[in-house]
């Protein structure tokens, strides 16, 4: 370690910095800094001597250091006693050292630079997200237990935590952006293929308020939700994301976002995978302006729809030898209207029909015993006033009249099976279609890419399951964008973290593995490295370090967990 001095170009004054010397994997020497003691001018006010003290403790330091990691363990280890028998995690490490790759350190002491803000948000920030994936709970929770980390953190107040909740809202998309950035430089990001897709999230509190407003739940709560639309690469390594009021329709969610990084991102022509939730002529007419292409799921199942008539007719379908899967190519053009019904455009675009044996085995296998439901439901219409069991309430039709008498039904309501409609579903199970302007693509190209949208629907499980991001503990807006900002960086970071073990395990296992990585301090600053799973040895065999050892001097152990963080 050593003292280096650096100009700051805005006050012309030097900055005393504490530098580190390290060796990296091919063998060359970078350098580190440790701690910043401030300006020159600062430290020399009161004590002309400050510069050559500070020189002076960091060479007798350096020496104190490597002399400790010299000492042998000569003695018997068992019989030392445990300091400290609370355990402290350093898994950890290595979603710091991502944190670091990606460039959201040095971003955020950059912002601190700006501020006045007294405490370290870079500090807080990494609490949030160390605690978000592998501890998940309230940011009160993440602060009582920020002691069992090997981290040392700087002191803060649990109040400081809520209070940069506010600056996390603030600085969001200049964060992400700065994400995608380091991502790109570090890992080559290819975003001509993108996936987009909308969840929601649901709160404890039953309040309306700002982005807390009711809407369709997908876990059917009562609770105020907010919506997330995301956006992902073909690696599925989230690009950014945005949140909407619970009450926002899927449609209206993809265009403001695609706008944003189409513009801030310089994406350049990309092909965007969506289910059918943003299919819409507004959609699909921005995506075909700006020449980007997209392939997206149709509806089959509404009566009396055009494609649906176009799927069932099997005039041109292709089956397999089998017989298990065919599919047809429907060139056609799109008309996109106002709200006044006026065609304003067009698209020509291909639809994709395909049918499989397996999904309509599997579909039919959903319906469970829903022919038993339905005739329930006709001998007692009545119950279907409070019931939508199975699905059955659309099969049923309100009406005024008696189908089979003709005369008024008096009954407040009053349905009729509606066995078109069922038989008509029936008939569509295993049909899919999709729709695409890339007229170019074989039928098997846009099945496997649409297929690829299923790596969104998993990072929202991810995040609902194993970050637990809902529900949701905090009530104000800001509040709430600076915690699921902390829910992005997460999923980020283990989105990662797969990409570097190859995409062998899954969040849930890496999860443990980081888990199983703690330690108790023992006599003569000794620490005792407790067991780890496969998962970690081989997280740990990547980054060519010595934490399989079951014993290490608080020193050695703390000097290679910063090797790790610093090592890209």
């Amino acid at each position: 370690m050593y003292i280096r001095l650096s100009k700051s170009a805005s006050t012309k004054d030097y900055i005393v910095y504490l530098v580190e010397g390290y060796r990296t994997k091919d063998g060359k020497t970078k350098q580190k800094t440790l701690k910043s003691f401030g300006y020159l001018s600062d430290l020399t006010k009161d004590n002309p001597n400050a510069l050559e003290e500070l020189r002076q403790w960091a060479k007798e330091e350096t020496k104190r250091l490597k002399e400790e990691k010299k000492e042998p363990l000569n003695i018997d280890l068992n019989k030392l006693q445990t300091l400290d028998k609370r355990p402290v995690n350093y898994g950890y490490v290595f979603l710091e050292r991502l944190y670091n790759k990606i460039g959201l350190s040095s971003f955020m002491k950059s912002y601190q630079k700006r501020l006045k803000c007294q405490y370290d948000l870079d500090d807080i920030l990494k609490l949030m997200v160390f605690s978000r994936c592998l501890n998940p709970g309230s940011k009160k929770r993440a602060y009582e237990n920020k002691g069992n980390y090997f981290f040392e953190f700087s002191d803060f107040k649990l109040e400081a935590m809520y209070k940069s909740l506010d600056y996390f809202s603030d600085i969001k998309d200049e964060l992400t952006y700065a994400m995608h950035e380091g991502i790109r430089s570090e890992y080559g990001r290819d975003c001509s293929l993108v996936f987009y897709d909308v969840t929601n999230y649901y709160f404890e509190s039953e309040a309306m308020e700002g982005l807390r407003q009711k809407g369709v739940s997908k876990e059917r709560r009562k609770t105020g939700i907010v919506q997330m639309g995301l956006f992902i690469d073909r690696n599925g390594i989230p690009i950014t994301y945005e949140l909407f009021p619970g009450n926002t329709n899927d449609f209206s969610t993809m265009k403001p976002i695609l706008e944003k990084i189409k513009k801030q991102y310089n994406l350049g022509k990309i092909s965007i995978v969506a289910d059918k939730g943003n299919n819409s002529g507004r959609n699909l007419d921005y995506i075909d302006k700006q020449g980007d292409s997209y392939i997206i799921s149709q509806k089959i199942r509404m009566r009396g729809n055009e494609v649906s008539d176009i799927v069932l007719d099997q005039k041109d379908y292709i089956m397999n030898e089998s017989g298990t899967f065919k599919y047809k190519t429907v060139k056609r053009t799109r008309e996109i209207k106002n709200k006044q019904n006026k065609v304003i455009s067009t698209i020509k675009e291909n639809l994709l029909c395909f049918w499989s044996l397996k999904e309509e085995r599997y579909q039919h296998g959903k319906r469970g015993l829903l022919d038993e439901t339905i005739d329930k439901f006709i001998n007692k219409p009545s119950l279907l006033n409070a019931s939508n069991k199975f699905g059955v309430k659309k099969y049923f039709k309100k009406t005024e009249y008696d189908k089979d008498t003709g005369e008024v039904v008096k009954t407040k309501n009053h349905y009729e099976f509606d066995k078109e409609k069922y038989e008509r579903d029936i008939a569509l199970d295993g049909y899919y279609a999709i729709v695409t302007n890339d007229l170019d693509l074989t039928p098997a190209d846009i099945i496997d890419k649409y297929r690829q949208l299923s790596v969104i629907e998993d990072s929202f499980r991810v995040t609902k399951t194993d970050l637990e991001g809902r529900p949701v503990y905090v009530w104000t807006d800001e509040h709430i964008k600076g915690h699921f900002l902390t829910c992005f960086i997460s999923l980020t970071l283990y989105r990662l973290l797969q990409m570097e073990t190859d995409h062998k395990y899954s969040v849930s296992k890496l999860k443990e593995a980081l888990n199983s990585a703690s330690t108790v301090l023992l006599e003569r600053n000794i620490y005792l490295l407790h067991k780890t799973d496969e998962i970690f040895k081989r997280i740990v065999d990547n980054s060519n370090s010595p934490l399989h050892r079951s014993y290490m001097k608080k020193a050695e152990l703390k000097a290679e967990l910063k090797n790790i963080v610093h090592n890209k």
